[in-house]
């Protein structure tokens, strides 16, 4: 089919090509005048409509005759006309004018001018990404683009981040769609910030519907950097800093804790002489560095380029030092070369390795953060010589288990009076449970693009990604309670093993008509990814017998090692997009896609995702004035259905049975001497695609002399189908099986977005640029499936609340926080006062509801940039206003616990107080009520930084080209009304979103870097 469809377009080629011949070919780069190739430069032939933009290398090709004049323009630099005198390359520099440059940004599958856009597109360009001293690539987005949030999913060295595009649109995996150099990816943790050349935000539904299935929680588009024109540049960055947790958080000190514990009416907890503030003995400072180097070059007209990087990172953390650190290396290779005018090549090549040490975290008994809230402060942090009690030793003994003991010998204390899980989080974190994550990533992208005739263009890309990780997790043996106890040296380890490949292959075709400008792209990609269990295993040793951790012993005990079957994600895809403006002011563009993945039922594996949107450019009409202080005023509206596939494993459709026997497991079903099976998986036949549906409507403004910029965008985005993995949710208990994913409802997002800029500078060298930015969120369920009519989806457990301390309902945000209400303390007796919610006159589960959300209902962010002459002023910072936070690390069921300081200044204790907070004897009842949470609203400064960058008077007879030294102090205020340790609360969990179950706080950094350019 392929060849008979290439021979009927030879024949017509080979006619196009003939009719032209006349013209010759001519191509160049644009470049300002420090050889930075500018793209969008409108390159016209005079008094013709003939033309060509340049494309993201600041490169153009275009058929003249020799005589022709050539006019180069581009907002933010002056018009050139040069007359062609028969060259076959040119190189074009263009000066600088005072307006603002109107950049090109990165789309799905090409580059569109963005004074063209008709999308809802948000951009980090490299100025930003260079100012920012973030470890990792999804913090350079907090606070940078309206619409995104960014939270950490714990502030331990290494761990991710959550990014939300316009809120929480599914019922699990909301993250967005990754494309690093045209490649999915489905990690960007292994990128180094300086590798980034520019990032994109995709937010509204057309412009990300190129990518159909999975682009319904919006697309993050990365460019990585690459050579330049003007010789061999070798660049080297470095940071050198410390960290510390900078929190707010009091606990009760000893004689409050004696005094609160026996008005609850424990009188065995009395003074010991100990006074351990644990939230100081828990954390320490700990170092963090990061090393960049890279070469880069490329040849006099830019045809051939390459760029190499290397980075290391190694971060220790405040807790536990190096049992929670993290080490990543990366490497990247970035080539290009043009082997003809009508024929480029190129790759896109990156490797790295991780290596991470965690503690235990994010547990509502198992913690070491949450240990560290809950236990007494009479428990010393190590036994003095000849202190350690004699019931400590006795419990080790009987047990046959060591004391806990650190690295010199120094026995940990055992806690004094807390009972239950509890163990000193000192002991916990460095010498008992340590959990070690190994991972590499191998991501590669290679292309060819053809251009046989003018303004078609052709490209085949084919990426390949493939990942190891290696999960090990040792507990050492202890004794402190029957709960808290662990009689032998015990591990586990999962190793896995991912890969995916993708084969795109895409046509773009421009053409112009006077003033009709057109650009057409179509396309086929094919994908595949998989993930194998290599190995899974827990093994245990006796103490007597244990002689190390070994994981390359297979002779452990315990050992299941196997290819499991992996699940099925294949995708395949046709798609399109029609791009059209007339004389750049009436713009038009229309994409439809459709995929189809192994992931679905066989009715419904194919989805189609088209989308719509249009704009006009009132400031290019004839009747606007020209001496009007708004240079610019484009109108936009977009519509468009995106997929999306992220939270199925696969295989859902598929109902799993087990055969069971023969010792497997040691569970045994066994009948009549024949192995018996068991259900472990329904599947579900019925399964369709979660489709996200958006409306935007948005208005772009330039003003005064494009020196303020200003966008504001209103969406409603609507999520059908919602797809829920768990299949546990609407599993009756009865069943003895659990069913497949299942489609749950429909969740409604909708909100305003505000971008405002304002940049200018003076005669004396100082310069400021401001960028604000500030959107509303409103987060609903509008519908619900597969439970009973006014019943919910039950969420996250918690102590407090085993049936679920979140909820999914409709007409309420999703995952809200459940519990009772209370209407006050009793001022009589110091009781919580419960709120008889259905009014029958008796309280109980029926009455607990919506007590608080943890979706916030404004976000916003900025940053303030200020120069003078050789020195520069960065300040950033984000925030929240309206989420909640819940704390679960409160344990109902251990009354000898410590608590926050506020449980003991804001308490009941007499007949006649009007307090707060319930008297002693009564706060386990406050355990699930609305008096554990609180407002999470918070401001935090991201960054403060001071640069001071050499004069080039100073470095002229050096090789040095650039040298910049500064100072940055990041996320160390945040102002906050939330009482816990860190309001920027993550999680691991999609239904746990907002819950602090003892998170491990961001940490503030003071940080020296070095910043400098040879060559």
């Amino acid at each position: 089919m392929k060849n008979r469809l290439l021979k009927k377009l030879i024949l017509p080629l080979f006619i196009f090509i003939g009719s032209i011949t006349y013209a010759q070919s001519v191509s160049g780069t644009v470049s300002d005048h420090t050889g930075i190739p500018i793209p969008g430069v409108n390159v016209l032939v005079k008094n013709t409509n003939k033309g060509t933009v340049t494309n993201f290398d600041g490169k153009f090709e275009l058929q003249i005759t020799t005589g022709n004049v050539l006019i180069f323009s581009y907002l933010g630099y002056q018009t050139k006309e040069i007359t062609y005198n028969g060259e076959k390359n040119l190189e074009i520099v263009l000066e600088e004018d005072t307006a603002e440059l109107d950049e090109v940004v990165v789309v799905g599958y090409g580059t569109q001018k963005k004074s063209l856009l008709t999308g809802a597109i948000s951009s980090v360009d490299t100025k930003a990404i260079q100012s920012a001293s973030n470890q990792r690539v999804e913090q350079v987005l907090q606070g940078r683009t309206s619409g995104v949030t960014v939270m950490s999913s714990s502030g331990a060295p290494g761990s991710g981040a959550q990014i939300r595009i316009r809120g929480t649109g599914s019922s699990g995996n909301s993250g967005p769609l990754y494309i690093v150099d045209g490649m999915k990816t489905s990690s960007i943790v292994d990128i180094a910030p300086g590798d980034i050349a520019n990032m994109e935000i995709l937010k509204d539904a057309a412009s990300a519907a190129i990518y159909g299935t999975e682009g319904a929680n919006g697309v993050v588009i990365i460019t990585t950097k690459r050579g330049r024109t003007g010789g061999i540049k070798v660049g080297f960055n470095t940071q050198l800093g410390t960290q510390w947790v900078n929190t707010n958080m009091e606990l009760m000190n000893a004689s409050q804790f004696v005094e609160y514990m026996n008005e609850a009416g424990i009188t065995s907890v009395e003074d010991n002489g100990y006074n351990t503030n644990w939230i100081n003995k828990t954390f320490s400072s700990a170092p963090t560095r990061r090393f960049d180097v890279n070469v880069s070059g490329a040849t006099d007209t830019n045809k051939h380029s390459f760029y190499f990087s290397a980075s290391n990172l190694k971060q220790d953390g405040v807790v536990a030092g190096d049992n929670s650190s993290f080490n990543r290396t990366t490497m990247r290779l970035n080539l290009k070369s043009q082997l003809a005018d009508w024929m480029e090549v190129g790759g896109n090549m990156s490797l790295s390795s991780r290596d991470r040490f965690g503690i235990a975290e994010n547990s509502d008994t198992r913690g070491v953060i949450q240990n560290m809230l809950i236990i007494d402060p009479l428990t010393p942090v190590f036994y003095n010589d000849g202190e350690v009690p004699q019931d400590v030793i006795d419990r080790s003994n009987n047990n046959n288990v060591p004391l806990i003991t650190d690295g010199n010998g120094r026995v940990y204390g055992y806690p004094s009076f807390s009972t239950g899980e509890v163990i000193n989080p000192v002991a916990y974190a460095n010498e008992l449970n340590i959990s070690n994550f190994i991972g590499s990533q191998f991501l590669s992208t290679v292309y060819l693009t053809l251009k046989p005739i003018e303004g078609l263009e052709l490209t085949t890309r084919y990426g390949y990604e493939r990942g190891n990780t290696d999960n090990r997790n040792t507990v050492n043996p202890y004794y402190v309670s029957s709960e808290a106890a662990n009689t032998s040296y015990t591990g586990s380890q999962t190793r896995l093993r991912n890969r995916r490949w993708l084969w795109e292959n895409f046509a773009t075709y421009t053409k112009s008509f006077g003033n009709h400008n057109f650009k057409a792209l179509v396309g086929y990609s094919a994908e595949d990814s998989d993930t194998n269990t290599i190995i899974s295993r827990t093994f245990s040793i006796p103490v007597e017998d244990f002689t190390g951790f070994d994981f390359y012993d297979n002779s452990l005990p315990g050992q299941i090692e196997y290819n499991a079957f992996p699940y099925l994600d294949n995708l395949a895809s046709f798609y399109g997009r029609l791009s059209y403006n007339f004389n750049d002011k009436y713009l038009f563009e229309a994409s439809y896609r459709a995929d189809t993945s192994d992931k679905f039922p066989s009715e419904n594996k194919t989805g189609y995702f088209p989308a719509f949107s249009a704009g006009w450019v009132v400031s290019n009409e004839d009747f606007w004035n020209e001496d009007s202080k708004i240079s610019y005023l484009k109108l936009r509206g977009s519509w468009g259905q995106n997929g999306s596939k992220a939270n199925l494993p696969g295989n859902s459709d598929i109902t799993g049975i087990t055969l069971i026997g023969e010792g497997y497991l040691n569970q045994d079903i066994v009948y009549e001497g024949n192995n018996g099976a068991q259900i472990t998986g329904y599947g579900n036949s019925n399964l369709v695609w979660e489709t996200s549906e958006q409306l935007d409507l948005g208005i772009d403004i330039r003003a005064f002399n494009n020196r303020l910029r200003f966008s504001t965008d209103y969406y409603i985005k609507t999520t059908r189908d919602l797809l829920v993995s768990d299949g546990s949710l609407i599993t009756p208990g009865s069943a003895g099986f659990n069913f497949e994913a299942f489609n749950g409802g429909t969740i409604e997002n909708s909100g305003f977005e505000f971008e405002i800029g304002y940049s200018d500078s003076n005669s004396k060298g100082f310069t400021y640029d401001i960028n604000l930015n500030l959107s509303t969120l409103k987060n609903e369920v509008k519908e619900i499936k597969l439970v009973p009519e006014g019943t919910s989806l039950v969420g996250a457990s918690a102590p407090q609340n085993p049936d679920g301390v979140t909820r999914f309902t409709e007409g309420l945000p999703a995952w809200y926080f459940y519990g009772y209400k209370t209407n006050g303390i009793d001022p009589n007796t110091g009781e919580v006062i419960l709120v008889d919610n259905d009014g029958n006159g008796t309280v109980n589960n029926l009455d607990k509801t919506f007590i608080g959300t943890p979706h916030p209902d404004v976000l916003f962010g900025g940053n303030i940039a200020l120069g003078y002459k050789a020195l520069d002023f960065n300040l950033q910072f984000q925030g929240t206003l309206g989420n909640d936070i819940m704390s679960t690390y409160h344990q109902p069921s251990r009354p000898i616990t410590n608590k926050p300081l506020h449980f003991y200044t804001d308490r009941w204790q007499q007949a006649g107080d009007n307090a707060s907070l319930p008297g002693a004897e009564h706060v386990i009842s406050s355990y699930d009520t609305d008096l554990v949470v609180e407002d999470g609203s918070y401001m935090r400064i991201k960054q403060i930084q001071l640069g001071y960058t050499l004069p080039q008077h100073i470095i002229q007879n050096s090789k040095l080209k650039n040298l910049r030294v500064y100072v940055s102090l990041d996320d160390y205020f945040t102002f906050t009304k939330y009482k816990g340790l860190d309001p920027e609360i993550g999680n691991f969990s999609f239904n746990s979103v907002g819950i602090d179950r003892g998170f491990y706080p961001t940490a503030a950094r003071a940080i020296l870097g070095l910043s400098l350019n040879l060559f």
